[in-house]
């Protein structure tokens, strides 16, 4: 597998968690603010994580 299908499946990851999450709180499946607080902090890592992941394989598809 090389680079680009690799982070092209991290990103596909990334996003299915970031639906979960996203579901789970605007269902009302959050139980406590300590939940609450965890899934947002959880939400905003993985959107970090998604942005940085895109912006190596643009400076990739750049460089190329």
């Amino acid at each position: 597998m090389d680079g680009i299908k690799l982070a092209e499946y991290v990103l596909k990851i990334i996003r299915q968690r970031e639906s979960q999450i996203v579901d789970s709180i605007s269902s009302g499946n959050v139980n406590s603010m300590e939940e609450y607080k965890y899934s947002i902090g959880a939400l905003s890592e993985l959107r970090s994580l998604e942005q940085d992941l895109k912006e190596t394989l643009q400076r990739y598809d750049i460089d190329e």
